[in-house]
């Protein structure tokens, strides 16, 4: 079709089509994701894709991959959130009833490699930082720097990083509902 892989994600396409100007075609597995400035470019796409494959319109993107995606044509908004995931953490993890912590880390924290009380092999240390990698990448940019912090201590993980990682989860079960929003507007 001349859509050109993107060099950031290389299951993003873009195609600059000269009558239905820039259409994105996102790809995971089998389904794929087509926004564009006209609708009429989203069903040349579809066309297409359909003449090689078989495929099966869902119409809109309510959610894709764990995304929660809420569009607002009247506010020219696309909000993006992962309810689901964050509530399968807190399950995971034992926190879905804790207390909510108001920021991602507290300030002046000081984590450090002490050697001491180093979490046993196979801890989920790992495995919670990879979903935090995730969310901060994706729709909860908020958490970057916590999660910067934590990366630190993955070659050997002490109870002190594991119980700062629960804090950040802790902090993610009072922003369940919470997104990030994209205008349509110009930058000025």
């Amino acid at each position: 079709m001349g859509a050109v892989r993107s060099k950031v994600d290389p299951c993003l396409f873009e195609w600059h089509h000269p009558v239905h100007g820039c259409i994105f075609i996102l790809v995971y597995v089998d389904d794929l994701v087509v926004a564009g400035e006209k609708l009429t470019g989203v069903k040349v796409v579809k066309r297409s894709v359909s003449a090689k494959f078989e495929v099966r319109g869902m119409g809109e993107v309510k959610e894709f991959i764990g995304m929660k995606v809420m569009r607002n044509l009247a506010a020219k908004t696309l909000t993006l959130s992962s309810p689901g995931h964050t509530a399968t953490l807190l399950e995971a993890f034992g926190l879905d009833k804790a207390t909510q912590n108001k920021t991602p880390m507290a300030s002046g924290v000081k984590l450090t490699k002490t050697g001491k009380g180093l979490l046993p092999e196979g801890n989920r240390y790992a495995t919670l930082l990879g979903s935090f990698l995730y969310l901060s990448t994706r729709k909860t940019p908020d958490i970057a720097f916590a999660v910067g912090v934590l990366l630190r201590f993955m070659s050997c993980p002490e109870e002190d990083h594991m119980r700062a990682a629960k804090g950040v989860l802790r902090y993610l079960r009072g922003t369940t509902r919470l997104g990030v929003v994209y205008n349509g507007s110009e930058p000025r």
